[in-house]
């Protein structure tokens, strides 16, 4: 998995699931591969990588995989305890998540370190999470701005994909007029999903405009597949636009759209969906 500009990189990390023994895994490019424990120059890379942060007599081991978590965050922003559950399973290599505890338990050493902020604003999904300007260099989200829950939806969409191996990034602003922003990219080997976080069905004009940008993004090669997250009433929008526009009839057979948030805004279920293959299966066709 790996988080960013989804180049090519190759960082060392600790992924030992909160507790229990750890082990040594090289991240290149999206893809974990397990290295022999006894490495001794691995060891030495990982232990280069950890920092050591003083707070009130009491000392927190920040570890390589703690830093990952961080470049999330850097990417998303803003996530529940639920997403972060996901990504740190992700990070131990799992295609499900670490217990509530655990998360929790992140959490609470990567606060006690100053590097997250938690808070509680009721419902369900759990605490809102957010790194600090210690721990990616930005400042605090607004909790209360009318795009947080949107934020937070695509957080846990970054999640799950994260789950299944996928690499994640946020789109490029357009810079051309009539271009469109994704949410967010999910990367896999010769694969580019676009990914669009749909919670309130938009007008049909809205809608022409921005199958047509995609449009142009396909041609140009800049993309395999355009996937809609949406809740029951959104789905209904975006397949009515689909079909009803000659922009959206153009490109329906590269548009994927899923019901997977309720109407809270929160992605319901507890396991990966069927249709998120995994982004290892990608590489063998």
């Amino acid at each position: 998995m790996e988080f960013g500009d989804g180049s090519v990189k190759a960082s060392s990390e600790l992924t030992d699931g909160g507790g229990g023994d750890a082990e040594v895994v090289l991240s290149v490019g999206g893809v974990l591969v397990r290295g022999a424990d006894g490495d001794r120059s691995e060891r030495a890379a990982v232990s280069a990588m950890v920092r050591t942060f003083d707070q009130d007599e009491r000392t927190v081991w920040v570890m390589p995989r703690d830093e990952r978590m961080m470049t999330w965050f850097q990417i998303v922003r803003i996530a529940n305890v639920q997403s972060v559950r996901w990504v740190l399973g992700a990070l131990n290599r799992r295609p499900t998540p670490v217990s509530v505890r655990r998360a929790q338990a992140w959490c609470a050493r990567m606060e006690a370190a100053g590097l997250v902020e938690r808070a509680q604003l009721g419902g369900a999904g759990g605490s809102l999470v957010w790194a600090t300007y210690a721990g990616t260099g930005m400042g605090k989200p607004n909790l209360y701005r009318q795009t947080t829950r949107h934020e937070v939806a695509v957080s846990a969409a970054s999640a799950r994909y994260a789950a299944a191996g996928y690499a994640w990034q946020r789109d490029e602003k357009p810079t051309l007029v009539g271009g469109h922003q994704a949410d967010g990219i999910a990367l896999a080997p010769q694969w580019v999903e676009l990914i669009e976080v749909e919670l309130t069905g938009k007008r049909m004009p809205r809608y022409a405009s921005i199958f047509a940008a995609y449009r142009r993004r396909l041609d140009y090669g800049d993309g395999n597949v355009i996937t809609y997250l949406c809740n029951a009433e959104s789905a209904r929008t975006v397949r009515e636009a689909l079909l009803t526009l000659p922009a959206g009839r153009d490109i329906a057979p590269r548009i994927q759209v899923h019901e997977v948030y309720d109407r809270a805004g929160l992605w319901a279920g507890g396991t990966l969906p069927d249709w998120l293959q995994p982004a290892a299966d990608r590489a063998r066709f």
